[in-house]
């Protein structure tokens, strides 16, 4: 089976009872990947990105960016409207009001693109915020951009005007603002306004009634003149945007309070009443009757410009929204839009209607394992409750909670890594590894770990036990440690300490009796050694043990069916069988990639593979219930397959286990783009 290309790495594991031919489509009409049978949930509208999403000004089409350009897609069915054109990346996106131009900006300047032939019209290189720090006239023919500080403060923070046509400055002014300054311009470049964040030399107190973080410029375009200033109520303006005609700006004071003000002369001439923390974003219609606004949570308002009467307000149809945005698209409807985890939602208003597809995750899933009844599939990711799934057709079938105790506090979703069987799930805890009952989500109890260090938590591939490995953040002060538990029981089979280790990870085997650790061991002088060591849980006793010179990766390990043998992704990335008893290697692999993960036998124990970060290849593995079925999952998607013809019965499986402390060394990955280690049968991931 060939590799192809992932947004992210795969997360592989095997499922349970599928007959069936493999299908063409999914339940919302979109392809499968080969050998697929069903996915559970959409792949619609996943924005694998740092940037947030932007609506067009029609609301009829979003604009992502990707790693092939900026992509148009369409809000309701995800379907790309035409190919990328545009080939410059950035963290804010901004659109001309006639959709016709784009400008794409990061900390170190801004690129503006004619949006149909990708052709770039201007480049300017300077100091940006991260807020709004671009916008573009109707025509686009105007740009404003903000600015930002050194660090040091030698020169005065300034906006900038330029003309695109001729890509020249048109005017500099320099703002009261001595950290950055946001802009906004008005549709006919007449008027641009400026606000941003002040602070005080020393750190003094600054006065309310003057602080230059309180209040909003106004300039004129064509002079670079200072016309108005306008202070908001709270600490900082928020957003501010200009009617069509350019006469009155809309200004959101953080606090739930919007004011339209008159751009000539800085008065208020509407004090709008919205909801706590509403104003993050605000759209006037085009002909300016009605103002829309969107709040952090993604609920909108809307209100009567002329008698500022407010008009309605939709809540948002799905929580935990991010970059939550709307825009008017006429004086009676306005088109929503924000981002849950790596999906777009896509929303109109006042009806509060998805326009976008809802189903499945939006978030990476952290674990995937099939009920005993053998007829569903339960899934985890850090976007809710545990979902439930028809195996046969895919369908949802409910949802499964699980009950984190959080002493009176809120907390996020867990990910939690589901046994075997999905009888058991583990997740991390403040105290530990939870240990929790799948039929009724509630915990059992906690397995402790040293404070320390970061630890990692799997499953025996029956799901009986469970093996913690703990790595000390100092290798001199902290010994590693390894424990091994009885799962329904709650009880410890064994524990022991590696002085000297770093890194380490642990597999034990079906039986019980056998632990297998993989760490590296640093040294004062050189690369140090990479150290693969098999332990009798009951009494400690040192089995086997192979070393090698230490590497680049983390090693990891796994345990074989057959209990005697063990596959090792070693510190210098190399695939190897391992005796338990002997310590000998007796088989080194040839992965199609250098495998970066954590190999996993198929029940059978038959020659292992694994695979890195890129691939999609998906192991052959035979079924634990010999049905041949077996569920891929990538990102946030999951596939049902089916072992076709020519496909291997043998194979090893990348997985990653649940990691209760993550070492400073470990980068954090961004929204959107949350790399998704792999699992089997043997253990647990987390994103």
């Amino acid at each position: 089976m060939n590799a192809r290309r992932l947004y992210s790495t795969a997360l592989l594991l095997v499922a349970s009872a599928l007959v069936g031919s493999a299908a063409d489509k999914d339940s919302y009409g979109d392809p499968l990947p080969a050998g697929a049978k069903a996915r559970l949930g959409t792949a619609r509208l996943r924005v694998p990105t740092y940037t947030p999403p932007v609506l067009a000004p029609d609301g009829k089409s979003l604009l992502v960016q990707s790693s092939s350009g900026l992509l148009r897609l369409d809000p309701a069915t995800g379907a790309a409207l035409g190919k990328p054109t545009v080939q410059v990346y950035g963290t804010t996106v901004a659109l001309s009001a006639d959709g016709k131009r784009v400008v794409i900006a990061n900390g170190n300047g801004a690129t503006v693109c004619d949006l149909a032939s990708g052709k770039a019209l201007a480049r300017i290189e300077r100091r940006l915020p991260t807020g709004d720090a671009v916008a573009l006239s109707a025509d686009g023919a105007i740009l404003a951009l903000g600015g930002a500080s050194d660090g040091f403060k030698k020169e005065p923070v300034t906006a900038l005007l330029w003309d695109v046509a001729a890509d020249r400055e048109m005017k500099k002014v320099t703002v009261p603002q001595n950290e950055y300054a946001n802009v906004a311009l008005s549709d006919n470049g007449r008027t641009f306004a400026t606000w941003g964040l002040h602070s005080e030399p020393d750190a003094k107190a600054p006065d309310p009634n003057t602080n230059p973080a309180r209040f909003v410029t106004f300039w004129d375009t064509a002079g670079g003149k200072e016309q108005a200033k306008f202070r908001v109520a709270g600490f900082s303006p928020s957003a501010v945007a200009f009617s069509p005609d350019g006469a009155l700006a809309a200004v959101a004071g953080n606090t739930g309070t919007i004011d339209l003000v008159d751009t000539k002369t800085g008065t208020s001439k509407q004090l709008l009443l919205g909801r706590s923390r509403m104003g993050r974003a605000l759209s006037f219609s085009p002909d300016g009757a009605t103002l829309a606004a969107s709040a952090e949570d993604g609920a909108v308002q809307r209100w009567k410009v002329a008698d500022g009467a407010r008009l309605s307000t939709t809540e948002p149809p799905v929580s935990q929204l991010t970059n939550a945005r709307v825009r008017a698209v006429s004086a009676e409807r306005a088109v929503a839009w924000g981002t849950r985890g790596t999906a777009a939602v896509v929303w109109e208003v006042p009806s509060g209607k998805l326009i976008s597809t809802e189903g499945g995750h939006t978030a990476p899933v952290g674990g995937a394992a099939v009920a005993p009844d053998g007829k569903h599939v339960l899934t985890s990711a850090g976007d809710g409750p545990a979902l439930k799934w028809e195996l046969a057709t895919g369908k949802p079938a409910g949802t499964v909670t699980i009950r984190v105790p959080n002493f009176g506090f809120g907390g996020d979703a867990p990910v939690a890594a589901l046994s075997p069987g999905a009888t058991r799930a583990l997740v991390r805890d403040a105290n530990g590894v939870g240990v929790y009952d799948l039929t009724t989500g509630v915990q059992q109890y906690v397995i402790p770990t040293p404070a320390d260090g970061w630890s990692q938590a799997t499953f025996s591939p029956d799901g009986a036990r469970v093996v913690v490995a703990t790595s000390g953040y100092e290798v001199k002060k902290a010994p590693c440690r390894v424990s091994v538990w009885d799962a329904a029981a709650g009880k410890r089979l064994g524990a022991f300490e590696l002085p000297g280790y770093s890194l380490l990870s642990a597999a034990v085997t079906p039986d019980g009796k056998h632990v297998v650790t993989a760490g590296q061991k640093p040294v004062e002088k050189g690369p140090g050694e990479c150290v693969v060591t098999a332990w009798e849980v009951a009494t400690g006793a040192k089995k086997g043990e192979f070393t090698e010179e230490s590497g680049f990766f983390a090693p990891q390990v796994a345990t074989a069916p057959d209990n005697r043998t063990a596959a090792v992704v070693t510190a210098r990335g190399r695939l190897v069988a391992f005796d338990l008893t002997s310590g000998k290697v007796v088989k080194q692999y040839e992965p199609s990639r250098r495998p970066s993960t954590t190999p996993v036998f198929s029940p059978d124990a038959g020659r292992p593979e694994a695979r890195g970060r890129g691939s999609d290849r998906v192991p052959p593995d035979a079924d634990r219930h010999g049905s041949g079925a077996r569920l891929a999952v990538r990102r946030d998607e999951v596939h049902v397959r089916r072992a076709g013809r020519g496909a291997r019965r043998h194979g090893v499986r990348p997985r990653r286990p649940v990691t209760r402390h993550r070492p400073a060394r470990h980068h954090r990955n961004r929204v959107g783009r949350e790399q998704i280690e792999c699992k089997g049968p043997c253990g647990p991931v987390t994103p």
